[in-house]
Protein backbone atom coordinates (compact mmCIF):
# COMPACT_ATOMS: atom_id res chain seq x y z
CA UNK A 1 0.00 0.00 0.00
CA UNK A 2 1.30 3.56 -1.04
CA UNK A 3 1.85 6.25 1.94
CA UNK A 4 -0.15 9.20 1.61
CA UNK A 5 1.95 12.44 1.19
CA UNK A 6 -0.51 15.72 1.94
CA UNK A 7 0.21 18.79 0.47
CA UNK A 8 -0.76 21.93 2.01
CA UNK A 9 -1.57 24.73 -0.41
CA UNK A 10 -1.49 28.66 0.79
CA UNK A 11 -2.83 29.84 -2.91
CA UNK A 12 -5.00 27.80 -5.38
CA UNK A 13 -1.79 28.50 -8.22
CA UNK A 14 0.53 26.28 -6.36
CA UNK A 15 -2.23 22.99 -6.75
CA UNK A 16 -1.78 22.01 -10.48
CA UNK A 17 1.83 22.63 -10.64
CA UNK A 18 2.70 20.37 -7.52
CA UNK A 19 -0.08 17.92 -8.84
CA UNK A 20 1.18 17.63 -12.16
CA UNK A 21 4.85 17.53 -11.41
CA UNK A 22 4.10 14.73 -8.89
CA UNK A 23 1.55 12.92 -12.38
CA UNK A 24 5.31 13.32 -14.47
CA UNK A 25 8.13 12.23 -11.86
CA UNK A 26 6.33 9.94 -9.06
CA UNK A 27 3.10 9.02 -10.87
CA UNK A 28 2.42 6.34 -7.79
CA UNK A 29 2.58 8.46 -5.08
CA UNK A 30 -0.35 8.83 -3.45
CA UNK A 31 -1.27 12.02 -3.00
CA UNK A 32 -3.77 14.30 -0.93
CA UNK A 33 -4.44 18.57 -1.14
CA UNK A 34 -5.54 20.64 1.58
CA UNK A 35 -5.77 24.54 0.77
CA UNK A 36 -6.63 27.39 2.67
CA UNK A 37 -6.21 29.95 0.55
CA UNK A 38 -6.76 32.56 3.03
CA UNK A 39 -3.05 31.94 4.27
CA UNK A 40 -1.71 33.77 1.29
CA UNK A 41 -4.22 36.72 1.69
CA UNK A 42 -3.37 37.16 4.94
CA UNK A 43 0.03 36.59 4.71
CA UNK A 44 0.34 39.60 2.12
CA UNK A 45 -0.85 41.92 4.42
CA UNK A 46 1.80 41.66 7.28
CA UNK A 47 5.24 42.13 6.92
CA UNK A 48 5.81 39.19 9.37
CA UNK A 49 4.54 36.12 10.88
CA UNK A 50 2.23 35.96 13.90
CA UNK A 51 1.84 33.66 16.43
CA UNK A 52 -2.00 33.11 15.10
CA UNK A 53 -0.32 32.87 10.88
CA UNK A 54 2.38 30.12 13.07
CA UNK A 55 -0.91 27.97 15.03
CA UNK A 56 -2.74 28.24 11.60
CA UNK A 57 0.29 26.30 9.74
CA UNK A 58 0.46 23.82 12.85
CA UNK A 59 -2.64 23.16 13.38
CA UNK A 60 -2.67 22.17 9.29
CA UNK A 61 0.27 19.79 10.44
CA UNK A 62 -1.95 18.55 13.09
CA UNK A 63 -5.04 17.70 11.05
CA UNK A 64 -2.43 15.91 8.26
CA UNK A 65 -1.06 13.68 10.75
CA UNK A 66 -4.75 13.42 11.51
CA UNK A 67 -5.41 11.94 7.88
CA UNK A 68 -2.83 9.24 8.31
CA UNK A 69 -0.26 11.22 6.24
CA UNK A 70 3.15 9.90 5.98
CA UNK A 71 4.65 12.94 4.77
CA UNK A 72 3.90 16.44 4.51
CA UNK A 73 5.21 19.15 1.60
CA UNK A 74 4.37 22.53 2.08
CA UNK A 75 3.82 24.21 -0.84
CA UNK A 76 3.57 28.73 -0.06
CA UNK A 77 7.23 29.50 0.49
CA UNK A 78 5.80 32.50 2.90
CA UNK A 79 5.50 30.07 6.23
CA UNK A 80 9.36 28.97 6.38
CA UNK A 81 9.81 29.51 10.24
CA UNK A 82 6.06 28.39 11.44
CA UNK A 83 6.75 25.17 9.47
CA UNK A 84 9.98 24.55 11.04
CA UNK A 85 8.40 25.18 14.22
CA UNK A 86 5.91 22.83 13.68
CA UNK A 87 7.59 20.14 12.03
CA UNK A 88 10.31 19.48 14.95
CA UNK A 89 7.51 18.27 16.95
CA UNK A 90 6.26 15.30 14.26
CA UNK A 91 7.83 11.55 13.33
CA UNK A 92 7.34 11.94 10.11
CA UNK A 93 8.69 14.08 6.99
CA UNK A 94 7.38 17.62 6.99
CA UNK A 95 9.09 19.60 3.88
CA UNK A 96 9.14 23.56 3.41
CA UNK A 97 8.69 24.51 -0.15
CA UNK A 98 12.07 25.33 -0.86
CA UNK A 99 14.33 23.12 0.61
CA UNK A 100 15.32 20.65 -1.31
CA UNK A 101 15.95 23.18 -4.50
CA UNK A 102 18.12 25.28 -2.07
CA UNK A 103 20.01 21.40 -1.82
CA UNK A 104 20.29 21.27 -5.42
CA UNK A 105 21.06 25.07 -5.85
CA UNK A 106 24.15 24.94 -3.35
CA UNK A 107 25.48 21.45 -5.29
CA UNK A 108 25.44 23.53 -8.43
CA UNK A 109 27.10 26.61 -7.68
CA UNK A 110 27.85 29.69 -5.47
CA UNK A 111 26.13 32.45 -7.74
CA UNK A 112 22.31 31.69 -7.24
CA UNK A 113 19.92 34.21 -8.57
CA UNK A 114 16.16 33.57 -7.36
CA UNK A 115 13.57 34.85 -9.34
CA UNK A 116 10.08 35.11 -7.21
CA UNK A 117 7.04 36.80 -7.30
CA UNK A 118 5.86 37.28 -4.00
CA UNK A 119 7.67 39.60 -2.42
CA UNK A 120 6.85 38.64 1.36
CA UNK A 121 8.11 35.51 0.81
CA UNK A 122 11.53 36.75 0.22
CA UNK A 123 13.14 37.56 2.86
CA UNK A 124 12.40 34.44 4.91
CA UNK A 125 13.50 32.52 2.28
CA UNK A 126 16.72 34.41 2.21
CA UNK A 127 17.38 33.33 5.48
CA UNK A 128 16.70 29.58 4.84
CA UNK A 129 19.40 29.70 2.26
CA UNK A 130 21.68 31.38 4.10
CA UNK A 131 20.96 29.20 6.99
CA UNK A 132 21.70 25.81 4.85
CA UNK A 133 25.01 27.25 3.41
CA UNK A 134 26.08 27.85 6.73
CA UNK A 135 25.44 24.57 7.86
CA UNK A 136 27.31 23.06 4.49
CA UNK A 137 30.15 25.51 4.96
CA UNK A 138 29.68 27.17 1.43
CA UNK A 139 30.14 30.39 0.22
CA UNK A 140 27.13 30.62 -2.37
CA UNK A 141 25.42 33.76 -2.30
CA UNK A 142 21.76 34.25 -3.42
CA UNK A 143 20.52 37.04 -5.24
CA UNK A 144 16.72 38.19 -5.03
CA UNK A 145 15.13 39.76 -8.02
CA UNK A 146 11.10 40.21 -8.00
CA UNK A 147 9.67 39.58 -11.01
CA UNK A 148 6.91 42.75 -10.75
CA UNK A 149 3.43 41.89 -12.57
CA UNK A 150 4.27 38.14 -12.59
CA UNK A 151 1.78 37.17 -9.76
CA UNK A 152 -0.91 39.96 -10.68
CA UNK A 153 -0.93 38.63 -14.29
CA UNK A 154 -1.26 34.99 -13.07
CA UNK A 155 -4.17 35.87 -10.45
CA UNK A 156 -5.75 37.67 -13.51
CA UNK A 157 -5.61 34.35 -15.20
CA UNK A 158 -2.85 35.35 -17.56
CA UNK A 159 -0.87 32.78 -17.85
CA UNK A 160 1.08 33.95 -21.07
CA UNK A 161 1.93 37.60 -19.66
CA UNK A 162 2.89 35.47 -15.87
CA UNK A 163 5.54 33.48 -18.24
CA UNK A 164 6.98 36.05 -20.36
CA UNK A 165 7.86 38.07 -17.61
CA UNK A 166 9.88 35.71 -15.95
CA UNK A 167 11.81 34.43 -19.15
CA UNK A 168 12.44 38.64 -19.38
CA UNK A 169 14.39 38.43 -15.95
CA UNK A 170 15.77 35.34 -16.45
CA UNK A 171 17.76 36.66 -19.90
CA UNK A 172 19.10 39.48 -17.43
CA UNK A 173 20.93 36.83 -15.06
CA UNK A 174 22.43 34.31 -17.42
CA UNK A 175 25.80 35.04 -16.05
CA UNK A 176 24.48 33.38 -12.71
CA UNK A 177 25.83 29.41 -12.04
CA UNK A 178 21.97 28.72 -11.38
CA UNK A 179 18.93 30.38 -11.99
CA UNK A 180 15.82 29.08 -9.02
CA UNK A 181 12.26 29.42 -9.30
CA UNK A 182 11.46 30.89 -6.28
CA UNK A 183 7.31 29.77 -5.90
CA UNK A 184 5.71 26.43 -6.67
CA UNK A 185 3.16 28.29 -8.79
CA UNK A 186 6.50 29.46 -11.18
CA UNK A 187 6.76 25.77 -11.87
CA UNK A 188 4.57 26.71 -15.39
CA UNK A 189 7.44 29.28 -16.66
CA UNK A 190 10.13 26.28 -16.33
CA UNK A 191 10.24 25.28 -20.19
CA UNK A 192 10.19 28.81 -21.34
CA UNK A 193 12.95 29.62 -18.95
CA UNK A 194 15.11 26.80 -19.39
CA UNK A 195 15.06 27.30 -22.84
CA UNK A 196 15.62 30.74 -22.76
CA UNK A 197 18.50 30.60 -20.88
CA UNK A 198 22.35 29.00 -20.85
CA UNK A 199 22.81 28.56 -17.28
CA UNK A 200 20.74 25.88 -15.17
CA UNK A 201 17.22 26.23 -14.10
CA UNK A 202 15.70 24.82 -10.97
CA UNK A 203 12.07 24.86 -9.58
CA UNK A 204 10.96 23.87 -5.89
CA UNK A 205 8.36 21.69 -6.82
CA UNK A 206 10.45 19.44 -9.25
CA UNK A 207 13.37 19.70 -6.40
CA UNK A 208 10.54 18.67 -4.05
CA UNK A 209 9.15 15.87 -5.61
CA UNK A 210 12.45 14.28 -6.26
CA UNK A 211 13.85 14.73 -2.83
CA UNK A 212 10.61 12.67 -0.84
CA UNK A 213 11.06 10.27 -3.63
CA UNK A 214 14.20 9.38 -1.77
CA UNK A 215 12.82 10.37 1.61
CA UNK A 216 10.07 8.12 1.28
CA UNK A 217 11.56 4.91 -0.80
Amino acid sequence: MSQRIVLIHATPLAVAPVNNTFKQLWPDAEVSNLLDDALSVDRAKIAGLTARLTKRIDDLVQYSVSIDAAAILFTCSAFGTAIDASAKDQAIPVLKPNEAMFEDALAVGRNIVMLATFAPAVNGMEEEFKEMAALRQSDATLESVIVAGARDALNAGNAERHNQLIVEAAKQHQDADAIILAHFSMEIAYEKVKAAVSCPVLSSPQSAVKKLKRVMN
